[in-house]
């Protein structure tokens, strides 16, 4: 294992990965919740581009979502391609903004639980757009 110079309590001594990795460990560990969620939110927006947070789900088939139904006169079929805890990605020819809030609608197969959610163009793409989940609606 390589080598680093680690500082712990102002004085400096040889560290390697593991005993590094278990200092912090067991500092985060000593921390109430609170501050432990206040540690990962600095650190999420420190510009980190590791991998993603949540695990995505890639469908085989693909899950039939509307879009804005109560704004669009006509309804398109979009498919969603995969999803995970925060968002999802939805294959649309459509232009769409990054930052534009959508509503969502879809049906999840296997249980026919009928979603409405309110979300957030995060990414565009030619081939769809990467949407960030903001809150559930209410059914009417």
């Amino acid at each position: 294992m390589a080598q680093q110079s680690c500082l712990v309590k102002s004085k400096k001594k040889t560290c390697d990965e593991v005993e590094v990795t278990s200092r912090l460990l067991n500092i985060i560990f000593d921390m109430p919740v609170e501050q432990q969620l206040d540690l990962l939110d600095r650190l999420d927006t420190s510009g980190y581009e590791g991998s993603r947070r949540h695990t995505r789900t890639y469908l085989k088939n693909p899950w039939v979502v509307l879009l804005d139904p109560e704004k669009e006169k006509k309804a398109y079929d979009y498919f969603i391609k995969n999803i995970s805890r925060c968002g999802m990605f939805i294959e649309t020819r459509r232009n769409f903004l990054v930052g534009e809030k959508i509503t969502m609608k879809f049906q999840m197969p296997a249980s026919q639980k009928l979603y409405k959610l309110m979300g957030e163009i995060v990414r565009f793409q030619k081939n769809g757009i990467g949407v960030k989940f903001k809150r559930q609606l209410s059914e009417n």
